[in-house]
């Protein structure tokens, strides 16, 4: 599958339309009194940069537990779902991504893990939760085995940049859940042993994202509160711990990472940020109604 590479162009536009959707969202929570924060590549970029990270391709938001849960209620009763949709996993709904996602209903961004799906192709920004991290070095363990045996399950699909130990042992477990109902199922159930912990989430000394990261883990009170900072021409919320979280995770998260690793991470296959995904339903994306 050919992938395409963005121009200068491109990219900038894609940061432009990540950036709307992260704005409407800001609106919306500020409004309704929901707190949410840049995180990641995201909230590095806010740091260093006062906006994007010059070669970054997406925008990651993140929110407490009790926080997401507000955000889910006020995105059903008031947001602008002809603009914008709210995608989370439910049984017969996966889009085959590792996390949640605000998406832009009128542009197309197909990539490579959904490109056979017939999902929400808009663009995307990611939306995430901070999970208390179990308080045990045993719960710990369980946790990090169930948080990737979740990501696995929701993704349904192959992780592309494991080791090949990893990309067999998935091929084999997906080879034995291979309906869509059975790989909901294994998601829920290991997504909810992972996620037990949120029940004491006020008094957890730590916090973890579980998907991506599950062996680093973030102290909580960092991310108890937000700042708002420049964010390219506006303003956004970022953890009031942010530079504790940046150096926690990047180590030295002021110095630009080597020449060949400053390229945009996703594998896209078509773009045009300027047309509705669903008229290129069955041309660019679910070509003859089903799975290649």
């Amino acid at each position: 599958m050919e992938l395409i590479k963005l121009t200068d162009k491109e990219l900038k536009e894609l940061q432009r339309k990540s950036l709307n959707i992260v704005k409407y969202t800001a609106e919306l929570c500020k409004e309704h009194n929901v707190k949410f924060f840049l995180y990641g590549g995201s909230c590095l970029g806010a740091v260093r940069n006062h906006g994007f990270i010059p070669w970054d391709d997406d925008m990651d938001i993140k929110f407490t537990p009790k926080e997401y849960e507000k955000f889910k209620v006020v995105w059903r009763k008031y947001a602008d779902k002809e603009r914008f949709t709210f995608w989370e996993q439910s049984k017969g709904h996966n889009d085959h991504t590792l996390s949640a996602s605000i998406r832009d209903n009128n542009t197309t961004y197909i990539t490579d893990s959904t490109v056979n799906y017939d999902v929400n192709q808009g663009l995307a920004v990611d939306v995430g939760v901070c999970s208390a991290c179990a308080k045990s070095r045993i719960g710990e363990i369980v946790q990090m085995i169930c948080g990737a045996g979740a990501g696995l399950f929701k993704a349904g699909r192959v992780p592309a940049r494991k080791s090949k130990t990893v990309k067999t042992a998935a091929k084999i477990i997906l080879g034995v859940f291979r309906t869509e109902n059975s790989q909901y199922y294994m998601y829920r159930f290991f997504a909810r042993i992972a996620k037990a912990p949120n029940k004491y989430y006020d008094s957890a000394e730590y916090v973890k994202e579980l998907n991506m990261f599950p062996k680093l883990k973030f102290r909580r009170e960092w991310f108890d509160d937000v700042k708002w900072v420049r964010f390219e021409d506006t303003e956004l919320p970022i953890p009031i711990g942010a530079k504790k979280y940046l150096k926690a995770r990047y180590g030295n998260y002021m110095e630009l990472p080597p020449e060949e690793k400053r390229h945009p991470e996703h594998r896209i296959v078509f773009l045009d940020l300027n047309t509705p995904y669903k008229k290129y339903r069955g041309k660019k994306y679910f070509v003859n109604g089903r799975k290649k």
